[in-house]
């Protein structure tokens, strides 16, 4: 057996019998690393570990048959102690499914629209993209994603097949936005956890996977108090994606001591490609970068009440 993370089976071997692979089915862990499950099947990626204090990749091999493979020291994985492993293996990870066109698209969130096609939003650090899923959810419509969201191309499509499924969220946005969201637990800051799993609905959207039918670059932010929009088309489409569809594989969400450097080779840049052309040329009219308040943001996204413009505001830039 071996576990999957965002479709790609990853096998451990190695000195496991302290928990290490079960770790990465945790709550931190699964922030990170989309849709954990147990597989069958033969590995894209293998993973040997050695126990150890300090986290460490001693090894590296790709592409032979397939598989890429690793030797490791680590101890096991565990939030604010060792997060290093999860990193990795999310960057592992996101290298096998460049390889087969699973493209692990960092800093996202899906979202099912009312018409049962998806909205993801992307965006860096701190712009809004949890608080879209808190809304989201307050709201009744699906998250597909909460951090990492697998993407695939279908023809001149984009589907969502694959995403996070753990939630961290402030609590303050439902003073500030008067909503109700669920959550399981806290983490030490205070910051409220809401864990997906449960959600059979979701697992069933994607299975057959969601096609997005617009993309959505956010920068919100509580202190404005309209929303507006400016259409990104053509080379800039690319150019966003660019960083957002590579960044966990080239190992630009860091970790301790630091991230590998991996080589892409002439299959992952085949569908690397596939995936930013198909994105400039189909979705030039469907993606925007969002300035402005979250909610506005959300009810203009998702109810459309008025259209979206492509005036940018300098009070909200």
């Amino acid at each position: 057996m071996g576990l999957g993370v965002g479709g790609i089976n990853v096998h451990f071997k190695g000195e496991l019998e302290d928990g290490f692979e079960n770790a990465f089915n945790g709550l931190f862990a699964r922030r990170y690393l989309p849709d954990v499950r147990e597989v069958s099947g033969n590995p894209q990626v293998i993973v040997e570990r050695f126990k150890g204090e300090e986290f460490r990749v001693f090894s590296a091999s790709y592409d032979h048959l397939g598989v890429d493979s690793y030797k490791v020291e680590s101890d096991v994985p565990s939030a604010y102690g060792n997060e290093a492993p999860v990193f990795f293996i999310l960057q592992a990870a996101a290298r096998a499914g460049a390889r087969i066109g699973r493209m692990f698209i960092t800093d996202s969130v899906g979202v099912v629209a009312p018409s049962g096609k998806a909205v993801l939003f992307v965006g860096y650090p701190h712009t809004g993209k949890s608080t879209m899923s808190a809304l989201a959810m307050a709201g009744g419509l699906p998250v597909l994603s909460t951090e990492n969201t697998v993407v695939e191309v279908r023809g001149k499509e984009l589907y969502i097949v694959g995403g996070t499924e753990v939630l961290v969220y402030d609590p303050r946005i439902e003073d500030i936005y008067g909503i109700k969201v669920p959550y399981d637990e806290q983490t030490r800051s205070g910051y409220r956890i809401t864990d997906l799993k449960r959600n059979r609905g979701r697992e069933r959207l994607l299975m057959d996977g969601v096609e997005i039918d617009m993309m959505i670059l956010l920068h919100a932010a509580f202190n404005c108090k309209e929303a507006s929009f400016s259409r990104i088309q053509g080379r800039k489409v690319r150019k966003t994606l660019w960083y957002f569809s590579t960044a966990l594989m080239k190992g630009l969400d860091y970790y301790e001591p630091s991230p590998l450097h991996v080589p892409v080779n002439e299959e992952i840049n085949r569908n690397l490609h596939l995936f930013l052309e198909t994105a400039s040329g189909n979705y030039s009219n469907r993606m925007f970068e969002a300035f402005g308040n979250h909610r506005t943001i959300f009810e203009r996204v998702f109810e459309m009440e008025s259209p979206i413009e492509d005036r940018v505001p300098s009070h909200c830039r």
